[in-house]
């Protein structure tokens, strides 16, 4: 399966599209500013890796601004930043402030990449359930794998035991989507839905067991330091 791509007439019914040298500008109006891409635009593995770190950022449901925190990893932070520069160019201004609780968060003031993100790349708004992009389901292994990789080390982890790896959320639609994904990159899981009497919600899981599932998650991986250790235990424990 080859790459998608978005092209301009896909954005068209969006955005103001001009020429500008090497790539395209979009914009809503002339009271806002444009974003930069190249046109057709590539749903790759960068893209994938941005979708993949949303849910643990924000989609202001105002469509005014895209926003990012991250507490395990500040790494997390940098390649959010990166992706942004790298897809819709160095002009765009993100600012950064450290939470209440200490967390990092980065965010961009931006209708247009709001736009982009919403209507463009089908990331949920921060008043709708998380799910994961249809495009995603529509690419490649390599695409699937990127996107499973940001979403595991935001929202998974491994029992101390080594006996199971596990993406929690408390969206059910997620939980089926990642779920999904896995069994497409042949990764065979389970979803539980465990009561939380303390909170509104309660959590859904995707649970991977057995070495034979291990093996395969393997292109997915973890690269948050403890999880990443975690997981290389695993693979020692199960001689993989």
């Amino acid at each position: 399966m080859s790459l998608k791509y978005i092209t301009k007439e896909d954005v068209k019914d969006y955005f103001v599209v001009e020429k500008k040298e090497d790539c395209f500008s979009l914009n809503i109006s002339n009271m806002t500013k444009p974003i930069f891409v190249k046109l057709p635009f590539a749903l790759n593995e960068d893209v994938a890796s941005l979708a993949g770190l949303m849910p643990d950022g924000s989609l202001i449901r105002d469509l005014m601004r895209i926003y990012f925190h991250q507490k395990k990893d500040d790494s997390k932070i940098e390649l959010f930043n990166s992706l942004i520069i790298r897809l819709f160019s160095d002009k765009i201004l993100l600012f950064r402030k450290t939470g209440g609780r200490g967390d990092k968060q980065i965010y961009v003031n931006s209708k247009t990449l709001a736009w982009f993100f919403y209507y463009i790349l089908k990331i949920p708004k921060s008043d709708e359930p998380m799910r994961v992009p249809n495009w995603i389901f529509e690419s490649n292994n390599k695409v699937k794998t990127e996107y499973l990789k940001q979403a595991f080390d935001m929202e998974g982890t491994i029992l101390k035991k080594l006996t199971e790896i596990r993406f929690v959320s408390k969206h059910e639609l997620f939980v089926k989507d990642v779920h999904k994904l896995l069994r497409d990159l042949g990764i065979r899981s389970s979803i539980t839905f465990t009561p939380r009497p303390k909170q509104i919600s309660g959590q859904y899981r995707v649970s991977i067991y057995k070495k034979e599932n291990f093996i395969k998650f393997k292109k997915i991986g973890f690269r948050i330091p403890f999880l990443k250790k975690r997981f290389d235990d695993l693979l020692e424990k199960y001689k993989i």
